[in-house]
This record gives C-alpha cells, structure tokens and sequence, in this order.
C-alpha cells in the first residue's frame, strides 16, 4: 500500500504531519489499523511491519469486515460500532476473532474503536493476542499437569495408608535429622501400647532404648547400610526385647528411615512351639492320621495308620491311593472326597480297612478338607471300632423284629422264612447305601453291586422312594 493512498485516513491527525508519517506511527502502536464505515465496510488498513497473521489482507478493501470475523464476533462489532455512533466517547476494548482459513484457527485481537474527524469512518486499532494465549495455553498446560502430580501423590499417599495400616509389623517412619517419628501404623500403636497418631512428632529415643552410650539414631543409619542388617533394643512402656530393620531413603529436603520393629517373643514361641505340637500329635496319636491328595493318592500317613494296615513303613504306602485299603475301594474314597469338598469336613463314615494279610477291620473315619497353597489336600483320622464291633450286634434295622422271624418256625417253611430274612437284609443294605451316598443313586448301585435301573427297582419295592423325598 502506497503512503499516497494510505495517507488520506491519516491526514490531520497531527498538525504539520505528513500523512505518510502518521500512518507508519498508527502502524507501530497497533498490530493492525482499520478504517471502517459505520456500516463495516473496510475503507483502508495496516498491518505493522513485520508481522505475519497468518491471513492474506489482499481484496479487504471495500469488503465488509463482518466477513472477516467469526460469527460470534460480529454481533460484538456492531454492538461497538453502534455504541459509537450514539456518541460514547470510551468504549472497552473488545476481543474479534478474525477468520484465517478453513482449516487454521481464529486469529484472536483485541480492538479499541475511535471516531475521527470525518463522522462516516471509525478507526479500529487492533492487538494480537496470540501470544497472550499462547501464554495462556501453557498455564492451562502446566496446571493440568499439576493436577495430574497431585493425583498420583494422592494415589501413593493412599496405597501407603492401606499398605501401613494392613501389615503385620510395626513401622515407623524417622526423621534422621530431627531425630523425631514422623509417621507410624497401627500395629506399632499396639506394640508400644498407645495410639498411632501420639506416636508422631515423638523423640525416637523416647519409645526405644538400647546401650548405653550408643546413639539410636546413628547406629540405625549405619545398621542401614548393611544388607539384612538389625538393630537390638528394648521398648521403654514395658522393656520388651525388640529387633529394628531400618531403611534409608531421602525425600525433598530431609533424610528418612524405614524402621520395622519386630517383637523378639513373638517370633520364637508361638509359631515354632505350634508345629512341634502339630507334628507330635501326627507322630504319636493313637489314632491312624492320614494325608491325601485331591485324588486320594496318600502324601504322608503316620505310624497308626501303618499299623492299621500292617505295613512296615510310611514309603510303603505313600502314592498309593487310599482305595487300595478300603473295603469298598473306590466307592467310599468317591463318598468321602466328594462330601468333604462340599461341606468341608466329614463326621465318623463307618467302613472297613482292607489290612495286608487281606482281613478287614472296622474304622471310622473323619474328614477334614485343607488348602494347601493353590490346592486342597484332605486329612483323615480313622479310629478303629473293631472291639467295640465286637462286643455290639451290628447291622440290625431298630424297626426289624427279629423275633416275629423266629416265631415263625414251624408255621411257614424254612424256604419262606429265609425269603423274608432276605427282604429284611436287603430292605436294610440298600437304606444304608443310600444314606451313605447321600443319596447318590449312582454311587449307591455301584457299593451295592447293582444297576441303577435295578436300584431303582428295588427301592420302589421296598417304598424307600417315598422316604428319600420326605
């Protein structure tokens, strides 16, 4: 734009001024200078020397300006222009986002509007406010990312508490500097016999002793540096003997410590004084203890059971299944697995233990499911009833009278009296069998010998259907 044809708009401002001067000195106040109708149309501009806007300004001359500005920007223009004409002399200035291309983003200014001399035209002095919000962007950049500092400190401070107030082991958290606690769990409230938070801000040397003339607070640090290292001391509420395994870490603006306190007693009696209990038991109970395998397959059997079966040794029966010494195989491993896995445990299940010189003797057994890591494992004790079989009539129903059988010799013939002893038996074999199966019909047939659909038969006949519904 030459200064002839630029100048015009600029003529007067400054007495004595060349026009030419004027408008390089608009230019330089102002990023952009309008000249506008009071209707937008764009009689001249300048943009200042050097700046690139990212638009093209060729053809805005006669052109309206409201077709430069975004839609939400011109009801602003008119607004100021109208404001204008009705004689305000101050008008704030007013941010118009110009429109540079499809695809680009608005360019943002902030405009201030003056009348001039000639009542048909409005000077507009606009500023780029691009680095402005540019500006602006990074704080809502940094601010973001702020915020997202504070939600994961957030996160690790709460995962900290659940980790603290879970653990077993009392811990405290030591400002080596001030010599102070900054930090403990509830375990430690325990251990030292008041709450958590009276332990904070609390003298270390005040909750712990060691030797004389030794200072706590250093020999934890030095202690710190060993692998696996601890420090020995007593409690000063009640002179418990006490282990301390530091661990030194440094944070912003101070040296911390990591101690774990473990209570000397609690270490050596309880669990050790508990497994010797358990494997004296095992050893030397009278009754045969046996562990299986989810597939009844003996892990380990004590001495008892060895005699129970008569073997000479544990490596003689281990692997082996269980099946392989009960009366009835497979079938009663099947019942008793199968209804220890569903309740957990098993009560006195009567059956006979198949011995190495082929006899049978009369146990009952007891069921107790365990889990052991990721699988279950089943312990067993049997007790032998043999004796007591002996010396008790085994295998009579309450409700069958033996002596109406007996009565009936000499009135019905020897064929007819055993059929009825034999209905009787029968009648009293298959109630068991389905009382010990839990009325697994399947597992009932196979004890007893039969065929479901034979089972089934029978238990029509004896009306024992009737009572597995009630």
């Amino acid at each position: 734009m030459d200064a002839t044809a630029s100048g015009a708009w600029f003529q007067g401002l400054l007495p004595n001024a060349r026009a030419d001067i004027l408008a390089n000195l608009v230019a330089g106040v102002a990023d952009m200078a309008l000249l506008v109708g009071w209707n937008g149309a764009i009689t001249d501009l300048r943009v200042r020397p050097g700046l690139d806007l990212g638009l093209s300004i060729e053809g805005w001359t006669s052109a309206s300006i409201q077709s430069h500005l975004t839609p939400e920007s011109v009801p602003k223009l008119e607004r100021c222009l109208t404001a204008l004409q009705r004689g305000s002399e101050q008008l704030p200035l007013s941010e118009l986002n110009l429109l540079v291309d499809k695809s680009g983003p608005d360019l943002p200014m902030s405009f201030s509007f003056h009348r001039i001399e000639r009542e048909a035209d409005v000077l507009m002095l606009g500023r780029d406010l691009r680095p402005l919000a540019e500006i602006q962007q990074q704080l809502v950049v940094a601010q973001m990312a702020m915020e997202r500092d504070y939600e994961a400190q957030r996160a690790t401070e709460t995962r900290l508490r659940v980790l603290m107030a879970t653990t077993p082991d009392a811990c405290l958290f030591v400002n080596v500097a001030r010599r102070e606690v900054t930090d403990a769990n509830a375990a430690a409230g325990h251990l030292f016999k008041t709450e958590p938070l009276e332990l904070k801000d609390t003298a270390l040397e005040s909750i712990l002793r060691v030797g004389q003339d030794v200072d706590l607070v250093e020999q934890l640090v030095a202690t710190a540096r060993q692998p696996d290292g601890k420090v020995s001391a007593t409690t000063v509420s009640d002179g418990s003997d006490i282990d301390i395994l530091p661990t030194s870490f440094r944070i912003p603006g101070a040296h911390m410590l990591l101690c774990r306190v473990i209570a000397k007693r609690s270490a050596v009696s309880d669990t050790d004084t508990m497994g010797e209990r358990l494997s004296g038991f095992f050893a030397s109970s009278p009754d045969a203890i046996v562990f299986t395998a989810g597939d009844g397959r003996i892990l380990s059997a004590n001495g008892s059971f060895l005699d129970l079966v008569e073997m000479p040794q544990e490596d003689s029966v281990r692997n082996q299944s269980l099946a392989d010494f009960l009366v009835r195989g497979s079938v009663d491993l099947s019942v008793l697995l199968a209804n220890a896995s569903r309740s957990g445990s098993l009560r006195l299940f009567s059956t006979k233990i198949t011995q190495a010189s082929g006899q049978g003797r009369s146990v009952e057994i007891s069921v107790t499911r365990l889990q052991a890591g990721i699988r279950s494992i089943f312990a067993l004790v049997m007790r032998d009833t043999s004796r007591a079989a002996a010396l008790r009539t085994e295998g009579v129903d309450p409700s069958v009278d033996l002596d109406s059988i007996v009565d009936l010799l000499g009135k019905q013939s020897l064929k007819d009296i055993v059929a009825q002893a034999t209905d009787v038996i029968e009648r009293m074999c298959i109630g068991a069998a389905v009382d010990l199966t839990s009325n697994n019909r399947v597992a009932a047939a196979e004890m007893l010998g039969l065929s479901r659909q034979s089972l089934y038969v029978k238990l029509r006949k004896y009306d024992l259907l009737k009572r597995d519904v009630d």
